[in-house]
């Protein structure tokens, strides 16, 4: 059966904020469009104003915001108090990639390139952890599922440390219909879980590769485990039995790196 590309996603009011002072900053340094940056009234220290001054140079509108209009869209942002840092950046609306354009993005990025699947992650500060995690081991992107996954709020971005603004970010109906056609396509479908058939540093990463991570509580759907073509695990030495999500892809990233680079 043939792989049906999702509809076009519009992104809602909360995907179209950037809050904190190293979000924005790393926005500013990766060319993202942003509209408008709002800083809190009388909030002054050097990082603000060295991300004033950059958006300055950027040519991007920048906006004193009274405290109490600035604590409010606090509040519509569904953020605990003072999580914005005293600054928040309205960017451009985002259009996520069909999953056809994502992996040709993806292979035209690299030969061997890597993407990170994310399977029922539903923690916003793990979606955005793994992405800080996969832009750090020069990874391409990332492919989150419509449904049982967070979605990419303020929290997430900021925990990315900007990293979802850089990523391409495809958004899929279904993990295991993806990673059956991926598979198919000549990838190396590597997933996470426990027990699995080999320690994570046996599998293979030089090729195109895609990691496939799963939620922490119920690990990776069984249909997913099923069209993967290896399944991987890190080996635990202490009492407790397993890594945070995020964690656990860090560790299986750079090993891919260390493959690609030994």
């Amino acid at each position: 059966m043939a792989y049906q590309q999702p509809p076009s996603s519009v992104p809602s009011i909360h995907q179209r904020y950037i809050v904190g002072k190293r979000a924005i900053a790393e926005a500013l340094a990766g060319g993202i469009t942003l509209e408008k940056i709002f800083f809190a009234y009388g909030a002054a220290d050097p990082e603000l104003h060295k991300l004033r001054a950059a958006a300055e140079r950027s040519g991007v509108a920048v906006a004193t915001m009274d405290k109490r209009k600035f604590a409010a869209l606090e509040k519509e942002l569904s953020l605990e108090q003072h999580a914005a840092q005293n600054v928040v950046a309205l960017r451009a609306p985002r259009t996520l990639l069909g999953f056809d354009e994502f992996v040709k993005g993806a292979l035209a990025f690299a030969a061997n390139t890597l993407i990170v699947v994310a399977d029922g992650i539903t923690d916003p500060h793990n979606l955005g952890a793994i992405a800080r995690s996969a832009e750090c081991a020069g990874a391409y992107g990332l492919i989150i599922p419509d449904q049982y996954s967070a979605p990419i709020t303020p929290a997430a971005v900021k925990s990315s440390a900007g990293a979802l603004e850089l990523l391409p970010v495809c958004k899929v109906p279904r993990v295991s219909t993806t990673v059956r056609a991926l598979r198919t396509q000549g990838w190396t479908v590597v997933g996470t879980a426990t027990p699995a058939q080999a320690p994570y540093t046996q599998a293979d990463y030089r090729g195109p590769t895609a990691l496939v991570i799963g939620n922490e509580g119920e690990g990776l759907h069984p249909r997913v485990l099923q069209e993967c073509s290896i399944v991987v695990e890190i080996p635990m030495h202490g009492r407790i039995a397993s890594l945070n999500a995020s964690v656990a892809a860090a560790v299986v990233l750079f090993e891919a790196v260390r493959q690609r680079t030994a």
